[in-house]
């Protein structure tokens, strides 16, 4: 045999000394095989464990950074307890594959949500119908039916549309006072009744038949005072 010297088993299930050129007649102790043989696939599941741990860190852009050092550490700890003599070797194996695909996965997830926060926010209105010719033009400096006790103010119409916006998670007018002030006159100055106009700065929302009329009036309204 050209097997170095140390401690295997001679065949009865037991560990002898070999040194080198024969077995000798030194047996290791019942307890100390049996510690061995407990501990031997330890380093296999601790690797699988981080490579776990890893790939759910490595999944939250938050904490990519830590997650990678995880995995790096898991399929590091994995590969060691792949050559443990009397190891399970399914541990460490399972380990280092997870460790690779966790970090793919992780690090697809993280392009994706940086990519989508470097998209900036979507236009806040999304237009329906071409606007007809009369809708595009400058706003008169009166309504079109006289105000009434119960048609909210231009600066109630400015205020729900803010706070609309901010629902929504759109925030570029949130430092835009005159974009503002100008769309809540536009669509007070427009044909949509009082009754619409309440229940739009009650609920942010025109229900029946003025909604499509509202999404227009909304629409042109952008337009006009973007380009103001």
């Amino acid at each position: 045999m050209s097997m170095p010297a140390g401690w295997y088993d001679d065949g009865s299930g037991r560990q002898r000394w070999w040194d080198g050129a024969r077995w000798t007649d030194d047996f290791a102790p019942a307890a100390a095989v049996a510690s061995r043989r407990a501990a031997a696939p330890v380093l296999g599941f601790v690797g699988l464990a981080l490579a776990v741990v890893g790939t759910i860190l490595a999944c939250i852009p938050a904490v990519f950074g830590v997650g990678v050092v995880v995995l790096l550490a898991g399929f590091v700890v994995s590969l060691v307890g792949l050559f443990r003599k009397g190891a399970a070797k399914w541990p460490s194996i399972v380990g280092m594959v997870l460790s690779v695909v966790g970090g793919i996965v992780g690090g697809i997830v993280f392009v994706v949500v940086l990519a989508a926060s470097l998209a900036g926010p979507v236009d806040p209105v999304i237009p329906t119908d071409t606007p007809s010719s009369t809708s595009s033009e400058q706003p008169s400096d009166s309504p079109s039916t006289g105000p009434t006790e119960a048609r909210p103010s231009p600066s109630q119409l400015s205020e729900t549309i803010l706070a609309d916006l901010q629902r929504s998670g759109m925030h570029q007018y949130d430092d835009d006072p005159e974009w503002v002030a100008c769309w809540g006159q536009y669509v007070y100055d427009s044909d949509l009744s009082d009754d619409a106009l309440q229940e739009y700065v009650q609920t942010m929302d025109v229900v029946g038949e003025e909604r499509e009329l509202m999404k227009t009036v909304s629409t042109d309204a952008t337009v006009f005072c973007s380009s103001q």
